[in-house]
């Protein structure tokens, strides 16, 4: 009798570790019960290179940075056809415009390096360019506003390579790794080429960027800046709260405590709600699973593409990805498409 209730013990606490371990929770009252485990996979849904855009040779399209707002994607064209802002509708995959030049006080002005980072905020977009300049448009018709920098150094931006702009606040990481703060509302015609920095915060010992490698600032969830830091190999977290009219410049507002280190140089980040996508210097797509809290994936090739150099990638939303393969052999943005699945026991 002893062993029957021996076995039956066993068996119930068998029973109760498999229950335990079901990943969506309880099944609903009166269904079957299962176990669910979750999967992804990955397939490039588009292809947008320069044969698609109507461009005669392969090295007249390159792209880089890209930003959306609704159906409308923003490309930094830095090929050989000259640096540009292209105007590409997602929806009906054509492309709409080319913005090369523009004219302001009865001057033509133009990209003079390449665009680093493209931002819509409201009803402005700010494009930076490595040559120490955050051009400023209006939308929807991209109306030139005015200029943050005067192309130099020694001005009020140091070779601006990543923006993010929140509650009339503007921040730029510096080539040097520190991060300017500008105002919105000093952003007008009359300030061209005028607009200082308010403050400009500690890089908390980042290495500067001599070789120019991507970098990405995005705001979180939790309104904090996400901040890649490709020398430092890791992810810095900035805490905006922290900027006030008494901060002191040179002040460190990263907080530490959340920064993340990798094992490998990370380029440009692609936040979505469960799984996070860097691009770095070991040429691949490297997953972070949020739930886990650790990177669990490398991966090189999905179904429709073979990555041979994916330096950007940005997050359209949970489902669409957006990377830029700069490969010489390639250079073509490729539209990624994550698909979930689950898997019932």
């Amino acid at each position: 009798m002893k062993m029957y209730v021996y076995i039956w013990l066993v068996l119930l606490g068998m029973l109760t570790i498999r229950c335990s371990s079901d990943d969506i929770g309880n099944p609903e009252e009166g269904s079957p019960e299962y176990d669910s485990y979750w999967y992804y996979s990955y397939e490039a849904a588009q292809l947008v290179n320069a044969e698609t855009l109507g461009m005669e040779a392969l090295e007249d399209f390159s792209p880089y940075t890209v930003a959306h707002l609704g159906d409308t994607l923003f490309i930094a064209n830095i090929g050989k056809e000259g640096n540009s802002l292209l105007v590409f509708n997602t929806k009906e995959g054509r492309l709409l415009d080319v913005v090369k030049s523009w004219q302001f006080d009865n001057e033509e002005k133009n990209f003079g390096s390449s665009i680093e980072a493209i931002v819509p905020a409201g009803n402005r977009l700010y494009v930076a360019e490595r040559q120490s300049r955050i051009h400023v448009f209006e939308l929807p018709d991209l109306t030139y506003v005015t200029c943050i920098g005067n192309g130099k150094w020694s001005g009020p931006v140091f070779q601006a390579q990543a923006l993010a702009v929140k509650d009339g606040l503007i921040f730029a990481r510096d080539k040097n790794g520190k991060v300017s703060i500008y105002k919105e509302s000093d952003v007008t015609q009359e300030n061209y080429q005028k607009i200082n920095r308010h403050w400009q915060v500690s890089g908390n010992n980042s290495p500067g960027n001599n070789g120019f490698a991507p970098h990405y600032m995005q705001f979180n969830a939790e309104g904090n800046i996400l901040l890649t830091d490709y020398e430092g190999k890791k992810i810095r977290v900035l805490d905006p709260t922290l900027v006030n009219d008494d901060l002191v410049n040179g002040t460190s507002i990263d907080m530490d405590e959340l920064s993340l280190s990798l094992d490998f140089k990370p380029k440009t980040l692609a936040l979505c709600n469960e799984r996070w996508y860097a691009t770095g210097d070991n040429d691949a797509i490297n997953i972070y699973d949020s739930q886990q809290g650790e990177w669990v994936k490398k991966i090189k090739t999905i179904k429709g593409y073979s990555f041979l150099l994916p330096v950007r990638i940005y997050a359209q939303n949970d489902s669409v990805l957006w990377v830029s393969d700069t490969h010489k052999s390639m250079q073509t943005l490729v539209k990624m498409i994550v698909h979930k699945g689950e898997i019932r026991e």
